[in-house]
């Protein structure tokens, strides 16, 4: 919350924000991705908005095919681009902005298909002039459209005539209009950013050096002059519109070594310019006619898809899913809140809009207490299967309408001033009889903390009531969630307070046996479970539920339970640690040359092992290979699986070699096949009495070390005949390098691939690793490969792995 110290400086950047915002009519149109002044806000001197409580009334809703382009008005016609999946044919539409009626629609080419954690459809929002509208293909086709019937004016094919690149989910970048040139990044060698002739589709200028995705460029006054700013990948560049002559550039937190493909420029008071130009940071600068200087960089907004605008004085945005407000001169966070959910912003009458995920409106005042709702209503539908209602797109505004886009459909909601009668209604927990009854008997009581601690008393939490789950946490806590696989990664439920009491609850029903592993959100901070001591480290996500796709500064501690009793039938106990052994681990190491790196080993010999070839020459042990075996050792408990199964004879007695190397698909896995051919093998042969038959030599892991067992061991197949897949991650990007592994000429596998039925996924961002393992296994039987694919119900990561522990390793061994 705001000190003391912000308030007179809030006050006159909220006066200074009005002043740069304020005009004396109504803006009608919304030509491009940010609007007319480029920052997200409706020039608006509509005073009647400007304060009071608001009504918004959804005029009309028409259905539209998948894609993230938003939406841009021109006069009396809105316009977008979409994509029909069935005909495998996109579109640049126009609609009725009066009554969403399809004016027309002109193909642009075949569908950009989702994958990789992407919905299908384009991602270029349009930009529209008087007469024409103008859109890039996520094929890289870049043409301008008669506003008046869709014709074609002009096109070119950037990826053919200026050898440009597309980007991880094809082109995306939005282009803007000014004085007759359309202006847009391009990422070409002959020039980062373009500009096109609007009448005749000439080039009128291409400048700079530098890669681009998703960005779009906005205008400035600078000196005076009105300047392009545009940030690509790693450089901002400083533009004259009419000539396109680079005033001057700068690199951006992108050049520090991982390009950022969706920074957006976002002018701030005082000729100063916010860049969210890191994907942990974001930075704010002073803009001078030369040049541009560091005025902030920090952490306060991050890990966003949003856009920021400025309300009330305050830079708003969203990090990470949270709310925030920064103080624009300083950087530093004034506040945060949960609500209203993850989304987009802009403005309106200096109000902030903004435009959830999950389908709902939401508008109200921004001041340096927080965000003081005035409207909010329910605009499309959401639910866990249906992803039509899911919102990727900006807002759009022009007089008192907003325009939504989401992946089904385009909705026009009106403002008007006066009470809202409808509300946007919210995740309302699910909860058992006994538990609703006993919700009931604490708000009738004249104590109600002491009925809530004598009911509670002796009971182990999570709250499990037949089908229901209640996850409860009591503490003197401002704002609580929990996380769980039972909503995905970068997901959390906000958990309900009990009235009069320290008790913060949420319900959700579970029919089936499971385990699942959660952790709570305590005012912002990650806690795990106070009254349970079943915790682990994730490997799989780390900060504020953030899957794990790069090397993190530390992972997450998770609390996990069981709904059931998935082990009662077990001969062995799947969660006692490796601290009790009868068998010997022997830490040792490999200074690889193929990874440049020393590489860490665990190896579990079994009990009675035979060393020397002189007391038993015929003596060999079959061996197991853990990629990523730290996870599998300290969450994974598999040496004591491993050693509880061979003392109940359930296996015969193994040698397993734990690799402490982690597989980060962002960064790749660069020589780790060489590592494992070239030296591990050969190191593991002479040094450890194994068994020489392939059949006896195995593969394991889970999660993204399951792609890195399969990426080592298929080439190496004459030498490993099983592997075992928990949860095996593989985006598709992976898939073509698995289908050329799967048909190498060598020798076939016997391969278990196991997924969850609540596995590593995120709903709102279109993938699922459950999803992928099945993918994966056709692949691997299709390269000829001995294929089992079976779902399990549990959850992803090693302490939900372990319940099948028993099965995978008689797999392993073929028993």
């Amino acid at each position: 919350m705001t000190t003391e110290r912000f308030r007179p400086r809030l006050h006159c950047l909220a006066l200074l924000a009005i002043g740069l915002h304020a005009i004396p009519v109504v803006a009608q149109d919304w030509p491009s991705i940010r609007g007319p002044q480029y920052d997200g806000s409706a020039a608006s001197g509509d005073q009647d908005l400007a304060e009071g409580p608001l009504q918004l009334k959804v005029v009309w809703k028409q259905p539209i095919g998948s894609g993230y382009s938003g939406v841009v008005k021109s006069g009396e016609r809105l316009v977008s681009a979409m994509a029909d999946v069935a005909a495998d044919q996109e579109y640049v539409v126009a609609m009725s902005a009066k009554t969403g009626e399809t004016l027309w629609k002109t193909p642009t080419g075949k569908v950009m298909k989702g994958a990789n954690g992407s919905f299908d459809g384009p991602v270029s929002t349009p930009a529209v002039d008087d007469t024409q509208a103008y859109h890039l293909s996520p094929f890289g086709i870049l043409a301008a459209y008669d506003l008046t019937d869709g014709s074609i004016a002009w096109q070119h094919d950037l990826k053919k005539e200026y050898s440009v690149e597309p980007n991880f989910y094809g082109f995306g970048t939005s282009p803007i209009v000014h004085d007759g040139v359309l202006i847009i990044p391009v990422g070409s060698p002959e020039g980062a950013v373009m500009g096109f002739d609007t009448k005749t589709g000439q080039v009128a200028w291409k400048v700079g050096q530098d890669q681009a995705a998703f960005q779009s460029a906005v205008l400035m006054e600078l000196a005076g002059e009105t300047t392009v700013l545009v940030a690509c990948n790693t450089t901002l560049f400083a533009i004259a519109p009419a000539t396109g002559k680079v005033i001057w550039s700068r690199p951006h937190g992108g050049a520090s070594g991982e390009p950022v493909a969706a920074v957006v420029p976002v002018p701030l008071p005082g000729d100063g310019l916010f860049l969210n130009d890191s994907r942990d940071g974001s930075t704010g600068l002073n803009l001078h006619a030369d040049s541009a200087s560091e005025r902030w960089s920090g952490r306060t907004i991050r890990n966003t898809y949003c856009v920021p605008v400025m309300s009330g004085g305050l830079l708003c945005s969203y990090s990470s899913r949270f709310l925030v407000a920064v103080d624009p001169e300083t950087g530093d966070q004034v506040w945060r809140t949960r609500s209203p959910s993850n989304g987009f912003l802009a403005t309106v009458a200096g109000r902030l809009v903004v435009a959830t995920l999950d389908g709902t409106l939401h508008v109200g005042d921004v001041t340096e207490d927080g965000f003081d709702e005035a409207a909010q209503t329910r605009v499309f539908k959401t639910g866990d299967t249906d992803s039509d209602g899911l919102m990727w797109s900006l807002p759009s505004i022009a007089g008192r309408s907003i325009y939504l886009r989401s992946l089904g459909a385009i909705a026009r909601i009106d403002l008007e001033s006066g009470q809202q009668l409808q509300t946007a209604s919210s995740d309302e927990p699910k909860l058992g009889p006994d538990f609703a009854a006993f919700i009931q008997s604490v708000e009738s009581s004249d104590d109600k903390q002491t009925t809530v601690d004598e009911y509670l008393r002796g009971k182990s939490l999570p709250l499990i009531e037949d089908d229901f789950v209640h996850f409860i946490l009591q503490g003197d806590y401002k704002d609580v969630a929990v996380a769980s696989e039972l909503f995905g990664v970068r997901q959390e439920r906000a958990m309900q307070r009990m009235q009069g009491t320290d008790l913060f609850y949420f319900g959700v029903q579970v029919p089936e046996t499971t385990r699942l592993s959660y952790v709570f959100f305590a005012d912002y901070q990650p806690l795990v479970d106070p009254t349970s001591d079943q915790q682990f480290t994730s490997g799989l996500v780390a900060g504020e539920m953030e899957p794990i796709f790069r090397k993190p500064s530390s992972s997450l501690q998770l609390s996990w339970f069981d709904k059931g009793n998935l082990t009662e039938d077990l001969v062995i106990d799947v969660d006692q640690p490796n601290s009790d052994i009868s068998g010997k681990i022997v830490e040792t190491r490999l200074d690889s040359a193929a990874l440049k790196e020393s590489v860490e080993l665990s190896i579990y010999l079994p009990p009675g092992y035979v060393e020397s070839e002189q007391s038993a020459p015929e003596k060999t042990y079959p061996v197991v290979f853990v990629h990523d075996g730290n996870g599998a050792m300290d969450s994974g408990n598999q040496a004591s699986i491993v050693d509880q199964l061979i003392q109940s004879k359930t296996i015969h007695p193994v040698v397993v070699v734990f690799i402490d190397k982690r597989f980060y698909p962002m960064q790749g896995a660069s020589g780790y096949p060489e590592f494992f051919a070239k030296e591990l093998l050969p190191m593991i042969d002479r040094e450890y009495r194994i068994s020489a038959n392939r059949d006896d030599r195995a593969s394991l892991s889970g999660g993204f070390g399951a792609t890195l067992a399969l990426m080592a061991t298929l080439p190496v197949s004459d030498q490993i005949g099983v592997i075992g897949c928990h949860s095996p991650f593989a985006f598709e990007m992976l898939h073509p390098m698995v289908s050329q592994l799967s048909k190498l000429p060598n020798d076939r596998c016997q391969i278990l691939v196991q997924w969850s039925r609540h596995e590593f996924r995120n709903p709102s961002e279109n993938w699922n690793m459950g999803d992928q393992a099945q993918i994966v296994a056709k692949i691997l039987a299709d390269g000829g490969h001995e294929v089992t694919s079976e779902g399990i119900g549990t959850g992803s990561d090693w302490v939900s792995w372990r319940t099948q522990s028993v099965r995978m390793w008689q797999h392993l061994l073929g028993q």
